[in-house]
């Protein structure tokens, strides 16, 4: 309990106004730009990634605290309106800070520890007494858990360069590689873009939580969720890789014990009643996503009856690229048995820059994919577009309470709100529109 000494010290403390606390976060903004621009870490070093995100974070805190209208003024259009203002104004921002250093960021950090995991591996018939781990690295991207380049010196079945995935507490998700490692053998066996995974250790070890090792694959992780590569043919290839999964046959995946979308109209209203009681309790004051809730809830005959295998976060900061080819589609954890609209209303906002999206639709028709009406694949838009507003608020409430300090959880919840929510503001707009 605070004390009423301590509590009068509190109160004394000076009230910054927003516009001050903005120039400040601003300023340290341009000021990692600077030492980066000096040579202060060298180029593509895990310092240098960390400050890029650092800096991306703090101008994002930055733009939230513009100026405000009190919130009982503010309709959707007018909050959309605004949203596409500051936006430009960040961008401009972004690329003046890019002349001296400052690019878009590419990493995050975890901890893995190479000794726990060589003896581990010694210990495993996989890896045998002469295994020996020479490499290891944390990469980017997995958001949600720790991936890491692993490389030992050939012996064994396993190959000499591989990739672990492994839980992580500090996700915005609850769930385990230990569902992901079935599943990705059989989409292997399909023939998608997947790496085959080799050995999963499913309990708690001395390396830490489970883990999982896979296939590394050809390709970087170039581009991010609202950010996706140039050109029509790596769309292309992304829509004939929804279509060949969403044409596996149900049957196909029964033993899998995947998660399953509700499939009543009921069950579905409690879903979103669910949703809008999270936004209530951890989300922010958005008058758009209020106008979603409302208009998913009256809406909900839309969603349709299809099921199908569907893998629930498709991105481009789910791929791996080699020039103009798509190499693998990566982190399954999300993957779930539900609507076939669900990944192409998720994938929407990005396609329709690289490409037009009646094209890419029928690109994904012919690979075997589900033909249905604009109606519902305007819900199941609209609907995951919510969905991934409640995983960046989870993260975001992670965050705020202190049980993450991470700067790429940090760096996807700043750097991807508000483009989430202009994107779900303008589709929201359509839906509305009379016809």
């Amino acid at each position: 309990m605070v004390g009423r000494d301590a509590m009068t010290e509190t109160l004394r403390l000076p009230a910054f106004d927003e516009a001050t606390l903005r120039g400040h976060l601003l300023g340290v903004a341009e000021t990692i730009s600077a030492a980066l621009n000096a040579g202060a870490c060298p180029p593509g070093s895990d310092g240098d990634r960390r400050l890029r995100e650092c800096a991306t974070v703090t101008a994002r805190i930055a733009q939230a605290l513009g100026p405000r209208a009190p919130r009982e003024d503010v309709s959707a259009a007018c909050e959309l309106a605004a949203l596409r203002a500051s936006e430009t104004a960040f961008a401009a921002q972004r690329e003046r800070r890019a002349e001296v250093g400052i690019a878009p960021p590419t990493a995050g950090a975890r901890q893995l520890d190479p000794a726990a995991l060589e003896t581990y591996l010694r210990a495993h018939p996989l890896g045998g007494p002469d295994f020996a781990l020479v490499h290891s690295r944390i990469l980017s991207g997995g958001r949600c858990k720790l991936t890491a380049l692993v490389e030992h010196g050939g012996a064994g079945p396993l190959p000499p360069a591989m990739i672990l995935r492994q839980d992580w507490d500090g996700g915005a998700t609850d769930t385990t590689v230990t569902d992901e490692f079935e599943l990705l053998a059989l989409l292997h066996s399909e023939g998608l873009l997947v790496p085959r995974p080799f050995l999963l250790e499913p309990a708690e070890s001395a390396v830490g939580l489970p883990f999982m090792l896979m296939e590394r694959m050809g390709g970087t992780l170039d581009a991010g969720l609202f950010e996706p590569p140039s050109g029509p043919g790596l769309a292309r290839q992304l829509a004939h890789q929804i279509g060949r999964l969403h044409a596996i046959p149900l049957e196909r995946l029964h033993a899998l014990g995947l998660r399953q979308e509700p499939a009543c109209e009921d069950d579905l209203r409690a879903v979103v009643a669910a949703f809008a009681q999270g936004h209530r309790e951890i989300g922010i004051a958005s008058a758009i996503v209020d106008a979603a809730l409302e208009w998913l809830d009256a809406n909900l005959a839309l969603f349709g009856p299809d099921r199908c295998l569907i893998h629930n976060d498709l991105g481009f900061h789910n791929c791996l690229t080699e020039g103009d080819r798509l190499t693998a589609v990566l982190d399954w954890e999300l993957a779930q048995i539900g609507h076939p609209a669900a990944d192409l209303g998720y994938v929407k906002h990005f396609v329709v820059r690289m490409m037009p999206w009646d094209q890419f639709l029928a690109a994904y028709r012919d690979a075997g994919g589900w033909s249905g009406s604009a109606a519902t694949l305007r819900f199941h838009t609209i609907w995951n577009a919510i969905r991934l507003y409640g995983l960046i608020m989870r993260a975001r409430a992670a965050i705020a309470g202190g049980h993450v300090r991470d700067i790429e959880i940090s760096h996807a919840c700043a750097d991807n709100l508000l483009l989430l929510l202009i994107f779900l503001g303008e589709e929201l707009e359509a839906a509305q529109a009379p016809t």
